[in-house]
């Protein structure tokens, strides 16, 4: 099998990891990478042992993607990827794509690539999938590219993080989802006479007076998951950038303290009798006052109502002024597609285009992943409107306002799959009034201390 990339030479001290630790989430992932070591192809084609490689289509040939944006609403994403292809003269049938089961995309790309299923010229990966596919050599690495084009003075080093393996560039970030800002109706908002909250104690009077007015508060979803993420932006208001970053994503016991947990548990009890859960038509404009979302969620949003950015103001949550809590979407290469290199070459280089991350960024509600001027405008080809605001400020803070804010990883998204189903159950056995706040703390110590840090396997 060939290298996923080149050889790199021994961490100094400094950046050593640290002795072996019992970790939850490595057992899953270690057997998924197990699974693909054994669907990865020998050589640079997926061509049978003896018989010569598979002759490369035509330049023009239909591009196999794979992806998993597969709502109704995130039609409008792959609309912009096949029009950026098609001015390069490259065809795509975005209908190709699998369906991503509750197990995300590493999960579903590994079973395909196991099932021996024609290997796709490029998948679009979030959190560890493009770190995890690098290990087994499935993504081909995109150093000279990145060197090419500078990616990194493009690209911030938290979101780079999660397109790279073993320092060497390994997928194109693509778009960055903020998941600690708040989308708020501005008609209810009006209704109520009120401001963006800017407080832990403004956000709750805020929640009492809508309920008062009969107006629901929150639009809390309908998975576990969504709760999780009002956890995150929870804790980082408690217990600040500092303690976030060493306790939920480094996951240093020393970190630890008993008495910010435990706050994290009772401001997430004064939340208990508005995070009611609602299973229809959650995205309705003018159902609840405010929601909590990763830019993913736009695309259900766009269709059914008005714009993010036009149609609803944004803040960040109360607390976490300085900082976005982000999910990274990165577009990797897969070796042993058979595609013409010209075609996969000229798809490489699109992937960074500048046009491309904002036209991208106004059809799904996020920010590009590659920086820019903080007060630059995004155009779409629909008359050259401005992109999803709520996506811009995510990343960049309001001009005149806040400074450009720190990205970290959100904790509840990009932990591995088996640490994010134990913290889905805390946070929900809480939610629900089963445990209190004191046996929640020690779950969830026992949880972040008894696993590895969150991060792309190095």
């Amino acid at each position: 099998m060939p290298a996923a990339v080149p050889s790199v030479p021994p961490r100094s001290p400094r950046t050593a990891p640290s002795p072996p630790r019992a970790r939850r989430g490595a057992g899953a992932l270690a057997a998924l990478l197990c699974a693909l070591a054994l669907a990865a192809p020998a050589g640079p084609s997926a061509a049978a042992p003896g018989r010569p490689a598979p002759k490369a289509p035509p330049a023009d040939a239909p591009l196999q993607i794979w992806h998993c944006w597969a709502a109704p609403g995130e039609q409008g994403r792959s609309a912009v990827l096949a029009r950026h292809l098609a001015r390069h003269g490259l065809r795509w049938n975005a209908e190709d794509a699998p369906v991503c089961g509750s197990g995300g995309a590493l999960a579903t790309y590994t079973k395909r690539l196991q099932q021996r299923k024609p290997r796709p010229v490029a998948l679009v990966a979030t959190g560890e999938t493009a770190p995890a596919l690098a290990a087994r050599g499935v993504l081909l690495p995109l150093d000279a590219i990145a060197r090419e084009q500078d990616w990194d003075t493009l690209v911030p080093p938290a979101v780079r993080e999660w397109a790279q393996y073993q320092g060497h560039w390994i997928a194109a970030p693509l778009a960055i989802h903020a998941t600690n800002m708040l989308r708020i109706d501005p008609s209810l908002l009006a209704r109520l006479g009120a401001t963006p909250p800017q407080t832990w104690e403004e956000l709750l009077a805020l929640l009492r007076r809508a309920k008062a007015a009969g107006i629901a508060p929150l639009d809390a979803g309908s998975e576990a998951a969504d709760a999780s993420l009002w956890f995150d932006a929870v804790a980082a208001a408690t217990g600040g950038a500092e303690f976030y970053r060493r306790f939920f994503l480094e996951h240093d016991p020393l970190a630890y303290d008993d008495a910010v947990v435990r706050r994290i548990f009772q401001r997430m009890a004064q939340l208990r009798p508005y995070l009611q859960r609602d299973t229809a038509g959650r995205a309705a404009p003018g159902r609840a006052l405010l929601r909590l979302q990763g830019g993913w969620f736009q695309g259900e949003w766009h269709p059914r109502g008005p714009r993010p950015g036009r149609g609803d103001l944004c803040a960040r949550f109360p607390g976490t002024q300085g900082m976005v809590l982000f999910v990274g979407e990165q577009i990797g290469f897969v070796r042993g597609a058979n595609v013409a290199p010209a075609a996969r070459q000229a798809f490489m280089r699109m992937a960074m285009d500048p046009s491309l991350q904002q036209e991208m960024a106004a059809a799904a509600g996020t920010a590009p992943a590659r920086t820019g001027p903080p007060g630059a405008e995004a155009h779409t080809e629909a008359g050259g409107e401005g992109a999803d605001a709520c996506g811009r400020q995510a990343l960049h803070g309001a001009p005149g306002a806040d400074p450009q804010p720190t990205p970290m990883a959100a904790f509840s998204v990009l932990s591995p799959r088996s640490v994010r189903q134990h913290l889905n159950e805390i946070v929900t056995q809480h939610l629900q009034g089963r445990i209190g706040d004191a046996r929640a703390a020690a779950r969830l110590k026992d949880l972040v201390l008894g696993t590895g840090p969150v991060g792309p396997e190095r």
